[in-house]
């Protein structure tokens, strides 16, 4: 196995590792839970502390946000107000796999009917909240919705074979029913961006909220929640504009175990125990593989070096904070913890020969992916290393 030693005494390769890991992962200063184990939209931190991403606040009447800690404050345009609000408003009201009566009794989402939605809204909602609790395995929530049509039927003198008709699709064994909640937050979402913001401002709109679904994407791949994941990436697939982030992250996320066969594996009801860490570098050698496929050195030789690092521990897809650099020298210094100087020139040439000869360039970047394949049965991580470490002083 690699255990991260070589011959010489004064080299420990284990704590050099530990060392590029504490250089390129900067420390969250901030002890509340929103900073990183809670997702939140990067437009909520302030730029302005150094090393800290301390919480602004909105003040709508205003239009300005200001920074919990440095009071530092930006002061926006009446139009660049109203598109930053409904960024915000798109993702936090509509946030992939969340309900919309989130923690609301039968009696208190029969009196949103009354009172603030009308028929058409409330019913969508109904339907997403019914459709994502059937993905949950949710019961209880299942039940409270079945229960608030019911109260709306007797109260409202409603004819109850609509209701009923409805509940019989949503718990039908067709896997196009699950396609009903990204279906419906996508509706809701692009139809207040559009409200928002002009017509030639749009599709930068649009390409913004794609960006924040990746990002929720990827927070919820670390959280281990499929069901997240699975609908940001659908939605992902809805937008309606024709632009290169869509292929990309479309691309990108249909590479990842982690959701593959997610559908049948729901009609199935499996629930299918699987290894957030291990998919995720399955995931990044897949997509070393798809580069690779279209003639892409870097993209192959990044992702390959992606699963390294993530076995080793050092690299992950969440918090944001802990992302190994793809630079000489880092790379340099990780592939000398296995003293394989042939890792090293593989890297070496894919990205020097990039620009220049691209047939070669992949050529070498195939190399390298591969050596890192036959390499990570045999890699211990960090962790694994400093556990043996302590149990072997002990």
């Amino acid at each position: 196995m690699y255990t991260l030693l070589k011959s010489q005494k004064t080299y420990s390769p284990l704590l050099e590792a530990t060392q590029i890991s504490t250089n390129f992962e900067q420390k969250d200063t901030t002890s509340e839970e929103w900073a990183y184990n809670l997702w939140t939209d990067n437009n909520d931190w302030c730029t302005k502390c150094k090393n800290k991403n301390n919480k602004l606040t909105f003040n709508d009447q205003t239009k300005t946000t200001t920074c919990t800690q440095c009071n530092h404050t930006q002061t926006y345009e009446e139009k660049d107000w109203k598109t930053l609000q409904a960024k915000r408003y798109a993702i936090y009201q509509y946030t992939p796999g969340k309900y919309f009566f989130n923690n609301q009794t039968t009696e208190e989402i029969f009196q949103k009917y009354l009172r603030e939605h009308n028929h058409n809204d409330w019913s969508s909602w109904i339907i997403h909240d019914y459709v994502l609790a059937r993905m949950r395995d949710d019961k209880p929530v299942q039940d409270k919705l079945y229960n608030a049509t019911k109260l709306i039927v007797e109260k409202m003198d409603y004819d109850p074979k609509p209701w009923q008709t409805l509940f019989e699709k949503l718990d039908a064994q067709d896997p196009e029913i699950f396609h009903q909640v990204p279906q419906i937050i996508y509706e809701y979402a692009e139809n207040h961006l559009h409200t928002a913001t002009t017509k030639e401002n749009l599709t930068d709109t649009i390409n913004s909220y794609l960006l924040k679904l990746a990002n929720i994407y990827c927070y919820s791949r670390w959280k281990g929640d499929r069901i997240a994941c699975w609908i940001s990436s659908e939605i992902i697939k809805l937008c309606d504009i024709d632009s290169y982030p869509t292929n990309f992250y479309t691309d990108f996320f249909s590479c990842d175990p982690l959701i593959e066969g997610f559908q049948d594996d729901l009609l199935a009801t499996n629930k299918r125990e699987i290894n957030v860490k291990d998919s995720y570098i399955q995931w990044e050698l897949n997509l070393s593989d798809k580069f690779l496929k279209k003639s892409n050195a870097l993209g192959a030789v990044e992702a390959a070096y992606n699963a390294l690092g993530a076995k080793l521990g050092i690299h992950a897809i969440w918090p944001p904070t802990k992302v190994l650099p793809l630079d000489v020298y880092t790379v340099k210094k990780v592939t000398e913890l296995f003293d394989d100087s042939e890792l090293f020139r593989f890297y070496d040439l894919a990205t020097d020969l990039n620009t220049i000869d691209p047939a070669k360039a992949c050529y070498y970047a195939k190399l390298f992916s591969e050596k890192i394949k036959e390499m990570l049965p045999k890699v211990t991580s960090i962790e694994q290393e400093q556990a043996k470490k302590m149990a072997y002083v002990t």
